[in-house]
C-alpha cells in the first residue's frame, strides 16, 4: 500500500490539476482524483483552494499563461518591425494557435473546449490582446481610426479561433492548406482596409 504524502505545494497542485483536466476532462475531474494523482489527502488541496471550481479555475488560467508566454515572446518582435505592417502579427497568432493545438491537443482543448470561461474574458487573453493591440496603435497614423479598428481585429481573431476549431476537429473542409487560406479571406476583408493607416515598407506575408 503505497504512503500518502504529508505536503504538496500550490504549483504542483496546478500543474497536476492540468494534466488530470487534460487526460479525464472537466465532467470526471474531482478533488479525490487529483489527490490521488499527487498521492496526497484530499484535504491537503484544500489548504489552498476553496473548492473544486476554484482549482479548475486556476489551471486553466495557468494553461493560459503558457500560451501567452510561448505566443508573446515569439510575435513581440514582429509588431515592432518597420518592415511590416503590425496588423499581419495577427495572422502570425493564428498560424500560431493551429501550430500549438497540433503539438498540445491536450492544453488546447483543455483552454479552448473544456473552458468553463469564454476565452475574451481570461486575464492572459486579455493581457495578450491588449499588449498587441498597444503595439499596433503605436504605430497607427490616424488615431481617430482605433475603435473601429479594434474591433475589426476582434472580429478577425474570433473567426481565426473558430478556423482552428475545425482543422482541431478534424473537419476534411478545413485542413491546413484551407485554413491559410481562409485566415487570409479573412483578414483581406477585415484588416487589409487599415494598412493604409500605417507606415511600412513591405506588405508580403512570409
Amino acid at each position: 500500500m503505497s504512503r500518502e504524502r504529508l505536503f504538496a505545494d500550490k504549483k504542483d497542485i496546478i500543474n497536476a490539476a492540468i494534466e488530470l483536466l487534460s487526460d479525464k476532462g472537466y465532467e470526471s475531474f474531482s478533488t479525490r482524483s487529483l489527490a490521488a494523482r499527487l498521492g496526497v489527502s484530499p484535504m491537503t488541496l484544500y489548504n489552498y483552494f476553496s473548492n473544486r471550481e476554484e482549482i479548475i479555475q486556476a489551471a486553466i488560467e495557468a494553461a493560459y499563461e503558457r500560451i501567452f508566454e510561448e505566443f508573446y515572446n515569439d510575435l513581440s518582435s514582429f509588431f515592432e518591425k518597420d518592415s511590416f505592417c503590425p496588423l499581419l502579427g495577427f495572422i502570425e497568432i493564428g498560424k500560431k494557435l493551429l501550430l500549438f493545438s497540433r503539438e498540445q491537443p491536450k492544453i488546447y482543448a483543455l483552454v479552448f473546449i473544456m473552458n468553463i470561461m469564454p476565452y475574451h474574458e481570461q486575464p492572459s487573453v486579455q493581457r495578450l490582446f491588449s499588449i498587441t493591440l498597444s503595439k499596433v496603435k503605436d504605430r497607427l497614423t490616424a488615431e481617430e481610426i482605433g475603435q473601429d479598428l479594434q474591433n475589426h481585429i476582434y472580429l478577425f481573431m474570433l473567426l481565426v479561433l473558430s478556423l482552428v476549431q475545425n482543422v482541431y476537429n478534424g473537419n476534411d473542409s478545413h485542413d491546413i492548406n484551407a485554413f491559410e487560406g481562409n485566415i487570409q479571406i479573412a483578414y483581406d476583408r477585415l484588416l487589409k482596409p487599415f494598412e493604409k493607416f500605417f507606415s511600412f515598407s513591405n506588405s508580403t506575408i512570409r
